[in-house]
């Protein structure tokens, strides 16, 4: 029995696909990324909306008391006054309906009568409106993938946030071209037990939007969401997650982190403490007594103005310091203080002495808190006394829900696959009808549209690029989660025989993802970078050793064409060769006295160093046999 198994792991995965239909959901703007920050700018502040049954959400809410000021960039022929909400939206792009229509028949899934769009509040300043349109189209689905059956609980379509550019304190700055994009939303049951097995879900789901040919390419145009639980726990939510290897790291991190959250749980209850004799004292000024430390953190924070609080946590030595995976339990209450109230940093007693701060330093803490050896503390430096009962209520918490095990809330995930506190889980209080959009009738004339639009299943585009092209299942999960399997087919066909298809797999995929380890930005490198590099192959203006370098250029923001002359084969002559080898010759008697073999490879080396992708590396060979003869 392996690990997932054993502690009942259940995925499911909440996907979001970008469409490009030639035009946004609801305006006739196009659905592009522009490449310029320029446009009207202008300011908002987004306040939370009850709901018919005089609810407020709580995650709404919450972003509201932050008291956010949000920016927009209304960049021209990328946006209008619809996604400015100074006009109603326009009537919805029919094309993206065919498509989760089309999506929904694959899956033998019910397809509602009427298609009414809702408005779910969103008030971090994604959506000018403080809402986001959505409307479900069917529900209640199956498939089989490798004997397997997976349920899809629902397909939606719904509007794409705005682009986030700059997050500094309370103000946060969007760009409105991508605000608008239509999205299809392909929602699993949880019946997925392992990473691999969500990745692989994940991509076959993708694959079958892909055929639709209607499926936005590049970084971004793909998310996923995650629901995931153990036995005993209750239902996160990582939000955010776009790429595959990503979305494996997360949900294993994830796991691990209920697994250890549980763990906690037990440790609690079998010490013999419980949430009702938990009594958290209120925070005591300690800025005397840690002053006399020689902290960096504390010296910093006193400078500025700021005083050090700290409270007292009865009979929790030892929890704070508790391990999970890769942070301490310290860290979890961190992470919610943050969100609430802006505090980066906090000392805590399992970890002292430390950071400064002396033995009889911490020892002054304890006694001024009236701490026994079995009682935990806290040290919070701030700025903002008025901050401290929201600080204390948000510390009591996340103590309380760890007698309870795993918290019910939503996290955001890193690239690295690590997770981090987001916000509470919204409620249904967050959705009520669009009354600015009509319903949009399930009809005979919509069906017959929806019947047109090709589905293939990736199966066979799998089998395609294993059989006819010779590439290995892993290679063809790369160009899959690369979203290239068009462009690899594109290249394949028009200069696979003279360069062989696993070149092509390697200057698309492998290069790539070498140069993004490097640190390069390699989202510059997009489809026509990657044609006229081929192009360049096929009439020889370049030569293969110079691809790598050219595409650095490329990412250090050097336009293709002019990354190409950089390294043209024109660039250097068989006379500049020649000349440099000769002349090397004649300044170094360490080469002179070689023995005639390990003479030519030297010279070839420092030849192709000197003059790597500006000549055919044959020609230096030649050269240097010549002058090694004469």
């Amino acid at each position: 029995m392996n690990k997932y198994v054993r502690y009942g792991l259940k995925v499911g995965l909440e996907i979001h696909f970008q469409l490009n239909t030639g035009r946004k959901l609801f305006c006739r703007c196009p659905p592009e990324i522009s490449n310029s920050s320029k446009g009207i700018r202008f300011v908002r502040r987004l306040r939370p909306t009850q709901s018919e049954l005089g609810q407020v959400d709580p995650a709404a809410l919450f972003e509201f008391e932050k008291g956010l000021i949000v920016e927009y960039i209304a960049p021209d022929k990328y946006s209008c006054l619809v996604e400015a909400d100074e006009e109603p939206p326009h009537y919805p792009d029919l094309k993206s309906i065919e498509i989760a229509i089309r999506l929904a028949k694959f899956f033998g899934m019910k397809i509602v009568d009427e298609i009414q769009f809702m408005r779910k509040i969103v008030v971090d300043g994604s959506n000018t409106t403080g809402f986001q349109r959505t409307a479900v189209v069917a529900y209640d689905g199956k498939f089989t993938l490798d004997g397997k059956k997976y349920g899809i609980q629902s397909i939606t379509v719904e509007e794409e946030a705005a682009r986030l550019i700059e997050r500094v304190d309370n103000k946060v700055i969007y760009n409105l071209d991508r605000l608008g994009i239509p999205l299809v939303e392909v929602a699993t049951t949880p019946d997925i037990n392992s990473p691999k097995e969500a990745v692989k879900v994940a991509r076959y789901i993708g694959g079958l939007v892909k055929s639709t040919g209607f499926k936005r390419r590049g970084i971004g145009s793909v998310r996923q969401d995650v629901n995931i639980s153990v036995l005993g726990g209750t239902v996160v939510e990582v939000k955010g997650i776009q790429r595959l290897d990503t979305l494996e790291k997360t949900i294993e991190y994830e796991f691990n982190r209920h697994i250890k959250l549980l763990e906690l749980q037990r440790l609690l209850k079998e010490s013999g403490l419980s949430i009702d004799t938990l009594d958290i004292s209120e925070f005591m000024d300690v800025t005397e007594i840690i002053s006399k430390s020689e902290s960096k953190l504390v010296s910093r924070v006193l400078k500025k103005g700021g005083r050090f609080y700290g409270v007292k946590i009865p009979d929790f030595s030892g929890y704070l310091g508790y391990k999970i995976v890769d942070k301490t339990f310290a860290r979890e209450i961190l992470e919610r203080i943050r969100f609430w109230a802006g505090i980066t940093g906090l000392l805590h007693s399992d970890e002292l002495p430390g950071y400064g701060l002396s033995r009889d330093i911490v020892n002054g803490i304890r006694r001024s808190l009236n701490c026994s050896d079995r009682d935990a503390f806290i040290i919070i430096g701030i700025y903002d006394e008025e901050q401290l009962p929201l600080i204390r209520e948000k510390i009591i918490e996340r103590i309380t829900e760890a007698f309870k095990g795993v918290p019910y809330e939503t996290r955001g995930a890193t690239e690295d696959g690590r997770t981090y506190y987001m916000r509470p889980r919204p409620g249904m209080a967050r959705m009520y009808p669009e009354t600015d959009i009509p319903p949009i009738i399930v009809d005979d004339v919509l069906i017959e549209n929806v019947s047109r639009i090709k589905l293939s299943d990736p199966k066979e585009v799998e089998h395609k690029l294993i059989n006819i092209y010779g590439l290995s299942g892993e290679m063809v999960d790369e160009l899959i989660d690369n979203d290239v399997v068009d462009l690899f087919i594109e290249l394949s066909e028009n200069f696979g025989r003279k360069f062989g298809y696993r070149y092509i797999y390697h200057v698309i995929v492998s290069i790539p993802k070498s140069l993004e380890r490097e640190g390069y930005d390699t989202s510059k490198i997009n489809e026509e970078v990657l044609r006229k590099i081929f192009e360049g192959l096929w009439n020889e203006s370049i030569v293969k050793e110079s691809v790598t370098d050219i595409l650095k250029k490329v990412c250090e923001g050097i336009k293709i064409d002019d990354a190409i002359k950089l390294y043209s084969r024109l660039r250097a002559s068989i006379d500049d060769v020649r000349e440099y080898i000769s002349g090397v010759l004649e300044e170094r008697d360490d080469i002179q006295n070689l023995p005639l073999d390990i003479k030519r490879k030297r010279l070839i080396g420092i030849a192709m160093e000197k003059f790597r992708g500006l000549i055919d590396p044959k020609i230096v060979v030649n050269i240097v046999e010549e002058l090694i003869d004469e």
